[in-house]
């Protein structure tokens, strides 16, 4: 799991699998997160080829805890694969989901440095 984080937002980035060990990688991330860090919480799915109920699991929390937070989160770059994951669990209506983080920002209310 890769974090990179600047002032304005932060983007968590899963590897390969979104499975029990890469879900379960996810919301310890998620979980670290402290309130006062970035309001926009960006997961980029670039790299995750393959996503179980565990992972969607994960997603469930990342967003539960960034609304907590009041903060957004986003997701971008699904593969195909995790795109119709997302749309047969009607996930897709719950999630921004995005293809490009130049997308985001334009949907950013707050300026961003990207």
């Amino acid at each position: 799991m890769k974090l990179a984080e600047c002032q304005e937002y932060i983007v968590l980035q899963p590897q390969s699998r979104l499975d029990l060990q890469g879900g379960n990688d996810l919301k310890e991330q998620v979980l670290a997160i402290e309130a006062e860090d970035p309001k926009l919480w960006i997961i980029d799915l670039a790299n995750v080829e393959f996503i179980d109920s565990s992972g969607l699991g994960a997603l469930v929390t990342a967003l539960k805890s960034s609304r907590k937070q009041g903060c957004r989160l986003v997701l971008c770059h699904p593969s195909a694969t995790v795109k119709l994951i997302l749309e047969i669990t009607q996930l897709d209506r719950v999630f921004e989901v995005f293809d490009e983080l130049e997308a985001i920002f334009s949907t950013y209310s707050e300026p961003l440095s990207a």
